[in-house]
């Protein structure tokens, strides 16, 4: 599914569910002349659009906690960076300086890297110029660790195992996606929905308002879900402003 909406636009794919939610309720319509006396048709179309209103409220609730997730996440990552950066003050000169100039730019890089997260090409350069950076300071602290306190090796370990994992967890997440199966059995059902819509034996006109009305009212609750659990897509994005303040306050007080 995620390869689906990097490789063809957004709009695109919207004229193309509307395309197909107007030919089902056209398919609908013409059965119900063509072959009418569908008796529990009404039934079903009640049981159908609730399954599917179901589905979209279930879809919401698991992709308004995976957005909450990341936010929470790009807090907890700015927290870790400003302890690790803090802590590493501990340390003598001039690895003291020089690593907290990697954490500046670390810290560039990682909002500079979720800010760019729907171009791939950017956010992977960003992202393994920030593993490197994780190797660099990892393998200095491991120079410094036979000349320090334990205490004082200890709290900056921790600080900078948070600051690791907590990256690892954003990448994890924005992973995190709502199975495609669920968008399958969803899109299925939207359909199904516009053939029995449209099945109105006793209607001699189709009633293009409704029809209007209902594709464009499930196609934007449809792409609204979709960007919202989609973090590299649509105007829904999670704020980067945590990181951004924590930037701002490394830069300038070094």
């Amino acid at each position: 599914m995620m390869r689906i909406l990097d490789a063809v636009p957004v709009r695109l794919l919207v004229l193309v569910v509307m395309g197909l939610l107007f030919l089902c309720l056209e398919v609908g319509y013409r059965l119900s002349h063509r072959k009418p006396g569908l008796d529990e048709a009404s039934a079903l179309q009640a049981s159908v659009l609730g399954l599917v209103a179901l589905l979209l409220g279930f879809s919401f609730s698991m992709a308004a906690e995976r957005y909450s997730l990341r936010r929470s996440l790009v807090v907890k990552e700015s927290n870790a960076i400003g302890t690790l950066y803090l802590r590493l003050g501990y340390l003598p000169e001039p690895s003291r300086g020089e690593m907290r100039a990697w954490m500046r730019r670390y810290t560039d890089l990682r909002l500079e890297g979720h800010e760019a997260a729907n171009e791939p090409d950017v956010f992977a350069k960003k992202l393994q110029e920030s593993e490197s950076l994780k190797a660099q300071l990892w393998a200095r602290l491991e120079a410094l660790a036979p000349r320090m306190e334990a205490p004082v090796l200890i709290l900056v370990t921790q600080a900078m195992n948070d600051v690791f994992d907590v990256g690892d967890e954003r990448l994890a997440a924005a992973h995190n996606l709502i199975p495609t199966s669920i968008f399958g059995l969803l899109l299925v059902g939207m359909l199904g929905s516009g053939v029995l819509l449209g099945y109105q034996p006793a209607a001699h006109l189709r009633g293009f308002l409704s029809w209007v009305l209902f594709v464009v009212i499930l196609t934007a609750v449809t792409f609204t879900l979709l960007d919202l659990d989609f973090p590299t897509r649509g105007r829904i994005r999670v704020d980067q402003e945590p990181l951004r303040s924590l930037q701002k306050q490394l830069h300038t007080h070094p």
